[in-house]
C-alpha cells in the first residue's frame, strides 16, 4: 500500500455518511482488503436488520479501497453505476465485511465486483462502475 493509497482511504473513512455508520478497516495496514459495518444505529433498518443503503455505502467504500492501489496522484473516481443484489438479512449486532475486485480498468473507467458478508454468509453482491475523474 502506497502513502497516496493510505491518505485516500482515510480520508475516504472521514466522508461524514461513512463516519456516521461507524465504517472501519478490516486490516489497517491494507485498506484495500475492505471494511466492516456495524448493524446499529443508522445502519440497522429498523426492523431488526441491516439497511440496504448502509449496506451499498460500506459496498460502493470497499470498492473505491480496492480501486485506490491503480489511481494515480492526479486521479480520484466516483460511482457513477450500482446495481445491488441483497441476498440474505442480516441482523442487527452482527458486523457485515465488505470487500471489492477490481475486475477491469480503463482510462477513465474501472469495473468492480463487491460482495458484503457476516462470516461465511453472502449478505450483498453488487457491479460498481466507478469514473475516473481528475483530483481536485
Amino acid at each position: 500500500m502506497t502513502a497516496l493509497a493510505l491518505d485516500r482511504a482515510l480520508l475516504a473513512l472521514s466522508v461524514p455518511l461513512v463516519a456516521a455508520l461507524g465504517v472501519q478497516l478490516l486490516d489497517p495496514a491494507h485498506p484495500e482488503a475492505g471494511v466492516r459495518l456495524p448493524v446499529s444505529g443508522l445502519a440497522a433498518n429498523g426492523a431488526g436488520g441491516a439497511h440496504a443503503s448502509a449496506l451499498s455505502a460500506a459496498m460502493e467504500l470497499a470498492a473505491y479501497l480496492a480501486l485506490t492501489p491503480s489511481l494515480g496522484p492526479e486521479e480520484h473516481a466516483v460511482s457513477h453505476a450500482v446495481a445491488l443484489q441483497l441476498v440474505s438479512a442480516a441482523p442487527a449486532g452482527v458486523w457485515v465485511h465488505a470487500s471489492a475486485h477490481l475486475d477491469r480498468r480503463g482510462r477513465r473507467t474501472a469495473f468492480l465486483t463487491a460482495v458484503a458478508q457476516m462470516e461465511d454468509e453472502v449478505v450483498a453482491r453488487a457491479q460498481i462502475t466507478k469514473t475516473v475523474v481528475p483530483w481536485a
